[in-house]
């Protein structure tokens, strides 16, 4: 075969235009497109082959070179413009075919490298010289700016404090490892109650509406530290007076905020120390709620509270404070951190420090870190400074709902400083603590160079007389004099970062009876039941919650309120945002392990364990297995709900394809790997136990009796139904094969028949995703297409029949157990009965190709006899072998077992 291939080397405008001028060379050849993202549905392309940026050439070229096999390459071209990153793909496009390689620019003008070309060649490369010295002698061009500046020598400042704190940012990270280590001094223990430190500075107003609230809400043991900082509007004596309860620290002298918290501080004399600004406000159980946080999470160092402003004002804080990174969409010219509002119902989720303004403490902990740095003087930045030393020494912060403030924001230093020295104070500080706490060189490098970068635009963008981003910049480099030597750290610092990203939510749940604990590991929410997974996982949940307190963490692709079903038989429910993207890096495992491999997951469950101890830990699907380390000692239990090995090698027998090889090789050495690495591992039937080994369980799938009950009459609809998400791809090929093999015959037979597909969450974006491997013909007036759909019973009611035309599939099908539940008349392939123990023609009918398929589909439609026999036969086969109550028993029996192992050991 002669084919011709274009490869996308250009910006999105020139995509169409490009590929139509291909179209039109050599119009009788199939046209293949290799691009990062798939071409437009015009372009006409026989097929897509994908190319990832951050591979290799090695495989690129490889990939490209598979899927192509033996065709003769006639035509490969590539578009030669400037400054896209795309070299790799000319490079792969000239090697794949260089006697016939063509080259366009962006004037979509061509050549060869054929000796009659010579003089376009030549013309195209005085054009691109012409180009580039217009660019650069041009205003805003690089030479021409350096020669602005020369000649203006004031606007050479910035440029040269930009460069002198790049370079003191490499000599930080290179001095600091020379500093050595520090260790801190041994906790010291003091008596349990909370001692409250309110530094203030002319705040008698203020304090009048708060002390009240304190002191109403205290529980005793308990004290009140005032620290007066240098007022001078009698508020000591009138506090004194007002308040006899309320210690008073008077200094005549104004402090920084962290000096005089740390003076409050060494007066304290109770377990735990509550901070509070003076122009907070308070609501009930403020103290008690913050207080009991601590005895929820072992070793916490910090419990901050919820913050509310007045009406009218914009929340600037919430309590809820998190890194923000440039992949999470940050901009350039925002500061990294910020402030996400509470979802409805989350406590308990870790963040990144606490709101120095209304956050306890424990004060053992806040000894043993020296207090706050009084070098980030006179404000700002030292509730990072404070979190971020905690964090190190795996000492967490959590967010909690039910302590509630209401902040009148900068009613202090507002009096005092204006608006542009308050920013240069945090700039300052910012840099100040980037240079003394971030200690990993790595890190260090890449976010001091971030603030640099933002430092370097905003200065640009001021306006003459508002210069704290270039007083900021020119500090940069004076900043290295603050280095100090590095704790030594119990946990990595990208860690800390992940777990205070804002990519976690924590949510209470309804039912923590102090029993044995099992941790539950899925890559989705197993709530609503949106897939067979899904069903199995929640199924075995609920009836696991009347024995054991579970503990659910869940990918999810936004953070939301998870299900109220979901809380009610948990004890905590995690969600952790999973990024997704088609960059994935390559470490030699599946494609599908590393969509789902997240630093901040491994950080979470490290983190849970520590908080709940669990006996078991619980991780479904394949992937997953990935995080069994994370949950030790806990034993853990790998849930397969399908060998995936054994899934693409039936793909690959379906279509030879180079990508599904290599996933199939690097499938088989991951998963026999996971095996080895887990205490346990559950599979749905006993073809796939005896491929496991010895440590496996067959505890197979299942259907509520009672949420699926027999189905009425269908009335003679010939309605035809396939339930499956097209998140599985075996699922669109099955469609697929339906729709090429058996609806031809089945409507020309039966011209009123109706084929009803329920695809899952996001149909048509998993078709345009699998769109290289199939792609189904589904624009039909007879063909009805539905997204999720919570509740599947009213399809089945009215389908005449069910049908599953797997031609690939591993586990056991449950949406299979469903239709006989509901008595409907299922006509299935072998695939998709795998591991079940069913009778073809007693159970359900059987067909091992598309043309049986269709004649099935077509008897039962016009024998209503048959079907109802069909359907009588299913349901009375689901009672006797698919009642998830039975199911959970055996579910029951391996936790007992394994955690007998633990306590054993």
């Amino acid at each position: 075969m002669t084919i011709k291939v274009a490869f996308l080397s250009c910006q999105e405008n020139l995509v169409a235009p490009f590929l139509e001028r291909v179209a039109k060379l050599y119009p009788e050849l199939p046209l293949f497109v290799v691009s990062e993202f798939p071409p437009p549905p015009s372009s006409g392309a026989a097929r897509w082959i994908p190319f990832k940026p951050n591979r290799g050439f090695a495989e690129n070229y490889a990939r490209c070179r598979g899927i192509l096999g033996k065709a003769q390459v006639r035509l490969s071209a590539v578009v030669l413009e400037p400054r896209t990153p795309y070299g790799q793909m000319r490079w792969i496009a000239f090697f794949l075919a260089p006697r016939n390689w063509v080259a366009f620019n962006e004037n979509l003008d061509h050549f060869m490298l054929r000796p009659r070309c010579l003089g376009s060649i030549a013309r195209h490369l005085l054009w691109r010289a012409k180009n580039f010295f217009r660019w650069q002698f041009s205003p805003g061009g690089p030479a021409y700016t350096w020669a602005w500046r020369l000649a203006h020598p004031k606007h050479l400042r910035r440029p040269l404090f930009y460069a002198a704190g790049r370079l003191a940012g490499a000599v930080a990270s290179r001095l600091r490892p020379l500093l050595g280590k520090t260790a801190d001094p041994p906790p010291q223990a003091s008596a349990p109650g909370i001692s409250v430190v309110i530094p203030t500075r002319n705040g008698r107003i203020l304090l009048d509406r708060l002390l009240p609230l304190v002191l109403a809400d205290l529980t005793h043991p308990s004290e009140v530290i005032l620290v007066d900082n240098g007022s001078d509007d009698g508020t000591a004596q009138h506090v004194s007076a007002n308040y006899p309860s309320v210690r008073v620290d008077h200094c005549p002298e104004p402090l920084s905020f962290a000096a005089a918290v740390n003076r409050g501080l060494r007066a304290a004399r109770y377990s735990h120390v509550c901070l509070l600004n003076n122009d907070m406000v308070i609501a009930s159980g403020f103290f008690m709620a913050l207080r009991s946080a601590f005895d929820r999470n072992p070793d916490l160092f910090c419990a901050t509270a919820q913050i509310f402003f007045p009406e009218g004002m914009r929340r600037q804080e919430t309590g809820k404070a998190v890194w923000w990174t440039r992949d999470q969409g940050r901009p350039l010219r925002d500061f990294p951190l910020r402030c996400l509002i509470p979802l409805p119902g989350e406590d308990g989720t870790y963040v990144l420090y606490g709101s120095g303004g209304c956050s306890m403490y424990s004060a053992a902990k806040l000894r043993q870190l020296g207090g706050f740095d009084e070098l980030l003087a006179p404000a700002y930045v030292e509730d990072l400074d404070l979190g971020w030393r905690a964090w190190q020494r795996n000492w967490p912060t959590v967010y909690t709902a039910g302590a509630g403030v209401t902040h009148f924001h900068r009613s202090t230093t507002s009096r005092y400083f204006q608006p542009a020295l308050l920013q240069s104070f945090l700039e300052f500080n910012f840099l100040r603590f980037l240079i003394r706490r971030v200690t990993k060189p790595a890190l260090f490098t890449q976010l001091w160079r971030e603030a640099l970068d933002r430092l370097n635009v905003l200065a640009v963008e001021q306006a003459w007389f508002d210069d704290w981003a270039l007083s900021a910049l020119g500090y940069a480099w004076k900043a290295v004099r603050h280095l100090a030597p590095a704790p030594a750290q119990a946990i990595d610092e990208e860690t800390i970062l992940a777990l205070g990203s804002g990519e976690v939510a924590s949510f209470p749940g309804q039912q923590n009876l102090g029993r044995r604990r099992v941790l539950v590991v899925s890559p989705y929410l197993p709530y609503p039941l949106s897939h067979g997974g899904a069903v199995r996982i929640y199924n075995l949940m609920r009836r696991a919650a009347a024995c054991f307190d579970q503990i659910l963490v869940a990918f999810v692709e936004e953070l939301a309120s998870p299900p109220g079903p979901l809380l009610e038989i948990c004890a905590e429910v995690v969600l952790v945002r999973r990024k997704l993207t088609h960059l994935l890096p390559d470490r030699g495992r599946p494609d599908v392990v590393e969509e789902f491999a997240s630093p901040t997951m491994q950080a979470v469950l490290e983190q849970l364990v520590r908080k709940w101890t669990p006996s078991l830990a619980q991780l479904e699907f394949t992937q997953m297995a990935q995080y069994a380390p994370n949950c030790r000692p806990a034993k853990t239990i790998l849930v397969e709900h399908d060998l995936t090995f054994d899934l693409y090698q039936q793909l690959l027998a379906q279509n030879n394809d180079w990508d599904t090889q290599r996933q199939l090789e690097r499938w088989i050495q991951f998963e026999r790997t996971a095996w080895s690495q887990v205490d346990a591992v559950v599979v749905m039937s006993e073809k796939d136990r005896k491929v496991v080994g010895e440590n496996a369980v067959t505890i197979p799938n299942g259907v509520d009796l009672q949420r699926f009950q027999p189905a009425p009459t269908d009335g003679g609809s010939q309605r035809i139904l396939f339930i499956g998400s097209f998140a599985h791809l075996p699922n669109v090929l099955a469609v697929d094969f339906f729709l090429r093999q058996a609806w031809p015959e089945i409507l020309k037979r039966c011209p009123n028949a109706v084929f009803h597909i329920i695809a899952g969450a996001r149909p048509h974006y998993f078709l345009e995703r699998y769109q290289e491997h199939v792609r189904p013909e589904l624009h039909h007036p007879q063909i009805e297409l539905e997204a999720f759909v919570e509740d599947v019973r009213p399809a089945y009611e009215q389908a005449s029949v069910v049908v599953a035309p797997l031609v690939a599939s591993a586990g056991t099908n449950i949406k299979i157990m469903e239709a006989m539940a509901m008595a409907r008349a299922v006509v299935a392939t072998p695939a998709a009965i795998h591991g079940l123990e069913l009778d073809s023609g007693s159970d359900l009918i059987v067909v091992d190709s598309g043309a049986a398929m269709a004649e099935a589909v077509i008897a039962l439609l016009e024998n209503p006899e048959q079907r109802r026999r069909l359907g009588q036969q299913a349901r009375a086969t689901v009672e006797r072998n698919f009642d998830w109550d039975q199911i959970a028993q055996r579910q029951s029996e391996l936790y007992t077992q394994l955690i007998h192992r633990l306590e054993k050991s």
